[in-house]
C-alpha cells in the first residue's frame, strides 16, 4: 500500500493539478477533433480518476482572505469577486480573443498567500516555467469548464499576448475542500498570460455546439 501511494505521489508531482481538475463529466469534447497529444494531457486525464483523500497533501501556513491592500493597488473588480491587474497589453490592437471551445495556450505561475513582491509569506506552488525545459504553455479549450471557473472568466476577457495578475477567491477555485497541495478555502494568486489563440478556428462537432449552448459560462 505504501509503495502504491509513493507511486501515485510521483505521478501527481509530474502533473499540473492547479487548473485542470474541473473537467466536465461529459465526453463531448472527445467528440471534437481533439486527441490527447502530450504526456501532460494524458496524466491530467488519468489523475482525475485516481485522486483519493489518502493522496491529498496539505500545505502548512495561514491562508488569509484577500487583503484590502490588493484592492487599492490598481486591481480591477472582475466578475464574481475576481480581482485582476493587467501587467502586459495584448500583442497588437487586432490581437485575437478566444471564443468558447477554441484551443488556446496559457502560461502561468500560481502562488498561495500572495504574490512574492507583496509578501514574504508567498509560496510558489506551480508554474509552466520549468528550470530546464523553459516555458511549457498549458493547452486547453477556452470557456468550456476544462479549467477552474476563474480561468474561464478571465481568459474569455483577454486577448493574445495579454498578461494579468488575478486574485481568485476560493469559490472560483477549489472551494471548501481544496485539491492536492491546495487547501480548502484558499485564495489563489495567478500570474498568467494568454500566449496563443490557435487559428484558424476549429469547426466544432454538433454535440460540442449543443453543449456550449446549454452550458453558459
Amino acid at each position: 500500500k505504501k509503495r502504491t501511494t509513493n507511486k501515485m505521489n510521483k505521478i501527481l508531482s509530474l502533473t499540473v493539478l492547479t487548473v485542470f481538475v474541473a473537467l466536465p463529466n461529459s465526453n463531448v469534447w472527445c467528440l471534437s477533433t481533439t486527441k490527447i497529444s502530450s504526456r501532460r494531457e494524458a496524466l491530467v486525464q488519468a489523475v482525475g480518476n485516481v485522486i483519493t483523500p489518502a493522496l491529498l497533501a496539505t500545505v502548512s501556513g495561514t491562508f488569509a482572505p484577500i487583503s484590502p491592500a490588493y484592492a487599492a493597488a490598481n486591481y480591477q473588480e472582475g466578475p464574481e469577486g475576481l480581482q485582476y491587474l493587467v501587467t502586459k497589453e495584448p500583442s497588437s490592437v487586432d490581437a485575437p480573443a478566444p471564443t468558447r471551445g477554441q484551443k488556446i495556450q496559457t502560461s502561468y505561475t500560481l502562488y498561495l498567500n500572495g504574490f512574492p513582491d507583496d509578501t514574504p509569506t508567498s509560496k510558489k506552488l506551480d508554474s509552466t516555467k520549468k528550470p530546464i525545459l523553459g516555458n511549457q504553455p498549458f493547452k486547453f479549450r477556452a470557456g468550456v469548464k476544462q479549467v477552474i471557473r476563474a480561468w474561464d472568466l478571465t481568459l474569455m476577457d483577454m486577448k493574445e499576448g495579454e498578461a494579468r495578475r488575478i486574485i481568485v477567491p476560493s469559490e472560483l477555485g477549489y472551494g471548501d475542500k481544496g485539491v492536492g497541495p491546495i487547501p480548502g478555502k484558499a485564495t489563489l494568486y495567478f500570474e498568467m498570460e494568454l500566449t496563443k489563440v490557435e487559428l484558424p478556428l476549429e469547426e466544432l462537432t454538433t454535440d460540442a455546439q449543443i453543449w456550449i449552448s446549454e452550458h453558459p459560462i
